[in-house]
């Protein structure tokens, strides 16, 4: 059945226009023709890359037992190998993924009930390219309610407990990958960075995480906050593990329209791991390692973080670096450009009306949220996914030119921070501003939640607007405010130029090669 008159008329209301009688019959015989038009493409089938199961088997699936998944950092368990992989760069490794990650058959929780009974059918492309190396992947990681939140206690499946302090919170919203790496349940992960989701659990989980440089990984086939801000990278153990891994995923796919100017393509990626072997005897000598001075400026900044950050600084001196104080002004404002881009972009993804793309599009997700959302739905996603979304449409219905705006000041944020980098070779920073915390009940009020994510973002969100590669790494470890007797990890991140993941890499691996964290 066509549309009528005024069905075409509620059309325009919600436009804000009313159409002119004389013209209605007009334009609802226009939108008619336009709807023939939907019809027909919502009728076709879908174009989406299949993988080949016979190759790549999954076996031994199914959701955890609390006797087996001790942090309930385990959403989903599985075993998927390549029977004949044309590598074997990751074999022997075991590896997990966030639970936002496309793996084929393998169900997705995306950390919530708002919608359920989601079971991709395809791989991303970096889990394909995880099971040509050679890699296990033995299960989904939780990931925060919808991937959003730095403190793990979103998640439908409940909280994720650090791996150093049970009843802590264990960053997020990558926080099963940092949990499960961090306690050894595995040797390396994947986690997804909308705003430091790599970085923090890495902070708080005492393990390695690599956000790199915009359209170096690939995000195809993952499930998307919003594109300006998306990056999956590396979690590990170790910075070689983390180089691997990194080399692994990295590099073109043609499908993720990121991937512009400066990435390579699949056979010119670096031999990150190779890198590090063969510079390792210089280390970090002659290098220019830049204190930035407004990362180490917040009142809200833990003083244990900062003494330790500092002198884990000052061992880089005792290496052969220079080491110096630089400021970059544009860092205090940082946070405010990138939460306008997250709020409002986020905003229009989650409505399933984010447009401009040439890649692939996850149209079955789509298709379960069941867009709009209803009342239920929405009471069933976290404090931060629901106050995102009132924000985003607070943002665009009262300052529509904000988000235009803020992508431009997103360029002359990289630009500042590429001044700083023409005279160092690297920034350092807190990756965190304070250690993990206490995790606070589920039901608490929402100030409450977000007050838990104080001091997380401050230095991390800046990178995902800049888009440079930002590496998070253990330094030792801190008291708890709530409990002295408690000791936490805390972390540096070390931020380089665009494409030079391999320094910011050497950097790391300098100082973890001289100094054991753990007695820091």
């Amino acid at each position: 059945m066509g549309l009528t008159e005024d069905d075409v008329q509620n059309v325009a209301v919600a436009l804000g226009y009313t159409i002119a009688k004389a013209e209605l019959d007009d334009y609802t015989q226009l939108l008619n023709k336009a709807r023939q038009n939907f019809e027909a493409v919502s009728a076709m089938d879908d174009y989406q890359p299949t993988p080949d199961l016979t190759l790549t088997s999954r076996a031994n699936i199914h959701f955890p037992t609390n006797s087996t998944n001790s942090l309930n950092a385990w959403a989903w368990r599985c075993e998927c190998t390549h029977t004949t992989p044309p590598s074997t760069t990751l074999k022997h490794k075991t590896l997990c993924l966030k639970d936002n990650i496309a793996l084929a058959q393998i169900p997705c929780l995306l950390g919530t009930t708002s919608f359920t009974d989601w079971t991709p059918q395809i791989d991303a492309t970096v889990v394909t390219r995880i099971l040509e190396a050679g890699g296990t992947i033995a299960g989904k990681s939780v990931c925060e309610n919808l991937s959003r939140g730095a403190v793990s206690v979103t998640a439908s499946t409940g909280p994720v407990h650090n791996p150093y302090a049970h009843g802590y919170s264990a960053g997020g919203s990558s926080s099963g990958t940092g949990a499960l790496v961090g306690v050894g349940e595995v040797d390396m992960g994947l986690g997804c960075d909308q705003g430091g989701s790599i970085r923090i659990p890495a902070a708080m989980c005492g393990v390695y995480g690599l956000k790199a440089t915009t359209g170096l990984v690939p995000y195809t086939g993952i499930a998307s906050l919003d594109a300006s801000v998306d990056f999956v990278g590396p979690m590990a153990r170790t910075v070689r593990d983390l180089a691997v891994l990194l080399e692994v995923v990295a590099g073109a796919d043609g499908l993720d329209d990121r991937q512009g100017a400066g990435c390579p393509l699949r056979g010119e990626v670096p031999r990150y791991a190779e890198v590090l072997e063969e510079g390792k005897e210089r280390g970090v000598k002659g290098m220019r390692i830049g204190v930035l001075r407004e990362g180490i400026a917040s009142p809200d900044l833990d003083e244990e973080v900062k003494r330790k950050f500092l002198a884990a600084a000052k061992e880089f001196k005792r290496l052969g670096a220079v080491v110096e104080e630089v400021s970059v002004l544009m860092h205090e404002k940082a946070k405010v450009i990138y939460t306008v881009m997250s709020k409002m972009g986020n905003h229009m993804g989650m409505q399933g009306k984010a447009t401009g793309r040439r890649q692939l599009m996850m149209t079955d997700l789509l298709q379960k949220k069941n867009l709009p959302y209803s009342q239920d739905a929405l009471e069933k996603m976290s404090v931060f996914s629901r106050e995102g979304l009132l924000a985003g449409e607070m943002g665009w219905a009262e300052y529509p030119y904000v988000y235009p705006k803020a992508v431009n000041l997103s360029r002359k944020l990289r630009d500042c921070y590429d001044e700083a980098l023409g005279k160092y070779d690297v920034l350092i920073m807190p990756t965190t501003l304070r250690p993990a915390s206490p995790l606070p009940d589920v039901g608490a009020d929402p100030l409450t939640h977000i007050a838990a994510g104080k001091g997380l973002t401050d230095n991390t969100s800046a990178f995902n607007a800049s888009g440079h590669p930002a590496l998070a790494m253990p330094i030792g470890f801190v008291p708890s405010k709530a409990d002295p007797t408690i000791r936490l990890p805390t972390s540096m991140q070390i931020v380089g130029r665009f494409w030079e993941e391999s320094k910011v890499l050497k950097v790391a691996y300098a100082w973890e090669k001289a100094i054991d964290w753990k007695q820091f």
